[in-house]
């Protein structure tokens, strides 16, 4: 580790970084070791892989890396050390976005925890997932109930960890990503916010001011699905037993690696008891229209209230 390390708060797990991570809370707990280490370092081929894409491969044991062209080679060791190799500043925008998206999820899986593709709220004390494929407006969502007085425990990836009192979301990153009509929509102004890349017309905005979060037991999960319908309300379809399971499956950020990482029926069953410890699942239905946002998170207060 180089003399510029800091030790940040990710999920409560102590991480040592070589690389400044603004979108986490500096650590304020015990001295125990760190869990987890981000370091620069050389990321060299996988040697022998049991899955391979023109852009991850993953080994035997679980090693797993990445390369973004231009951005950095990742890899990710036994759910505790993340070396990075960049092709740019190491404390670039574009590199920690990777860090702290798909090498994090990768991460997740190591240590035993469902990362949903995801943000999550805190409502009446519990967390609700709101779960979706890239451009669903789960990040809009968040950042309205934040708006709104609510914790954000995280967002795009949030992780599931089953312990032996059950399901916990653990809190992660301390920030939202917004596209530029979101972010005018909301009247925050983009002028003293980070692109989340280069040429990207997304921002990164600081949610450090809210109290830190602690794990917290989940409510629901809703998964986000767009209505063409910009005149009509939410509309939500509860899910029940396995249809509930199969969505739950669909969301879990970098799914096909779990079961190289975990065997597919330890995969299956880690996706089940992570599914099964959330009590109540939906798919809603709503316009992606910002003159609707309010009424749509009005609309899950109350299915959330009423689940109960």
């Amino acid at each position: 580790m180089n003399s510029q390390a800091r030790d940040y708060d990710l999920c409560g797990w102590r991480l040592a970084s070589d690389i400044p991570l603004p979108d986490l809370s500096i650590w304020a707990g015990d001295a125990r070791a760190p869990d987890v280490v981000v370091a620069l370092g050389e990321v060299p081929p996988i040697d022998a892989p049991i899955m391979a894409t023109p852009i991850m491969a993953i080994d035997a044991t679980g090693r797993t890396r990445f390369r973004i062209d231009g951005v950095a080679d990742y890899l990710i060791e036994e759910g505790r050390r993340i070396t990075v190799a960049p092709a740019r500043a190491a404390d670039s925008p574009d590199v920690r976005l990777f860090l702290l998206g798909s090498a994090f999820g990768y991460l997740c899986h190591q240590r035993g925890v469902v990362p949903i593709h995801g943000a999550s709220v805190v409502i009446d004390g519990e967390a609700v997932l709101l779960a979706g494929a890239s451009g669903a407006g789960k990040s809009t969502l968040a950042d309205a109930f934040a708006r709104r007085g609510n914790v954000v425990l995280s967002d795009d990836v949030s992780p599931v960890q089953i312990g032996p009192d059950g399901a916990v979301i653990l809190p992660s990153l301390r920030r939202i990503r917004l596209w530029q009509d979101a972010i005018d929509n909301a009247g925050w102004g983009s002028a003293g916010l980070e692109r989340c890349r280069d040429g990207l017309e997304k921002f990164s905005r600081s949610l450090l001011e809210q109290p830190r979060a602690s794990p917290t037991p989940p409510r629901a999960i809703f998964h986000l699905s767009r209505q063409w319908d910009k005149h009509g309300g939410a509309r939500f379809r509860r899910l029940r037993g396995r249809a509930a399971v199969e969505q739950f499956r669909s969301q879990i950020y970098r799914g096909r690696s779990l079961v190289w990482l975990a065997g597919a029926a330890s995969a299956m069953a880690r996706a089940t008891a992570a599914a099964s410890g959330i009590p109540s699942h939906f798919i809603v239905e709503r316009a992606l229209s910002f003159d609707r946002l309010d009424e749509t998170v009005d609309a899950i207060v109350m299915t959330v209230r009423a689940s109960r």
